[in-house]
């Protein structure tokens, strides 16, 4: 079923695929000096579409000091900037981006909202999303909100070294060290939000190239562990986020979406 693609960055007669946003190195191991850094949205895992513009990349070194690159490509298909690695060590790159969303409440249902017309859209039954024709009033008061996507990689040169804790909203911890996966390989993340273990969150694994669809889905435990096995050594996009109650009012939604490569 397709989707209305949510970033303000593209539109395409308002309805399209999803995109969503990353973040990857083309190497996530390395002995040289520098590494291009590849970001953008993408309907397939990892194969940028579309720039990611305006952003700004925190880059974390291994002992731990901070830095910011806000990259001049000029590329509509990818944002691109090279990564300087002067010291070994696990390097961690983050950055976010979010954008507004509006809900309003449909058969005891809340859905976001589109001010589409009925012939621009699809079947309500292909969709899951509300126009102003699905609704009995006419005065429509939607509910605004956030979604607000955190995304992080990790590379390392020469060596790997221990990484710090994420401060995204959504926080995700590997028990192993991100740059150490092996395919069929259980590896297992711990998922928190405020610090306090988030059960039951969302975890979608993607290979590189794979949609929406192709994703594998799990749910975190009481806990907020999750085992996480890749079935073959590629790149793969991991995302994490709470379970939306479609019965509640809606709140500002955080996501985390981490790229790694398997072995």
């Amino acid at each position: 079923m397709k989707k209305l693609l949510i970033s303000s960055l593209v539109v395409v007669s308002g309805y399209s695929f999803a995109h969503e946003p990353y973040i990857a190195p083309i190497a996530y191991t390395t002995e040289q000096t520098q590494v291009t850094v590849i970001s953008g949205y993408a309907e397939e895992a990892l194969n940028s579409e579309y720039a990611l513009k305006n952003a700004k990349f925190e880059i974390t070194a291994p002992n731990n000091t901070k830095t910011t690159i806000e990259p001049d490509s000029k590329l509509g298909s990818a944002t691109v900037f090279d990564l300087k690695l002067p010291e070994a060590g696990t390097y961690t790159v983050k950055t976010s981006t979010s954008y507004p969303l509006k809900y309003v409440q449909d058969q005891k249902e809340w859905k976001m909202f589109f001010d589409m017309p009925a012939d621009k859209a699809p079947a309500k039954a292909e969709r899951d999303f509300a126009i102003p024709a699905d609704l009995k009033t006419k005065k429509i008061t939607p509910v605004e909100i956030t979604r607000e996507w955190t995304f992080l990689t990790y590379l390392s040169k020469e060596k790997k070294t221990p990484i710090q804790a994420s401060t995204a909203p959504i926080q995700v911890e590997f028990l192993t060290h991100p740059n150490e996966l092996k395919a069929n390989q259980a590896v297992k993340i711990k998922v928190s939000k405020a610090n306090q273990a988030l059960a039951n969150a969302n975890v979608v694994i993607r290979a590189k190239g794979a949609t929406d669809k192709q994703g594998v889905s799990l749910k975190t435990a009481a806990d907020g562990s999750a085992d996480l096995v890749f079935p073959k050594a590629a790149e793969y996009l991991i995302e994490v986020s709470e379970t939306v109650d479609v019965k509640q009012k809606p709140s500002n939604q955080f996501y985390s979406i981490i790229s790694v490569s398997v072995n």
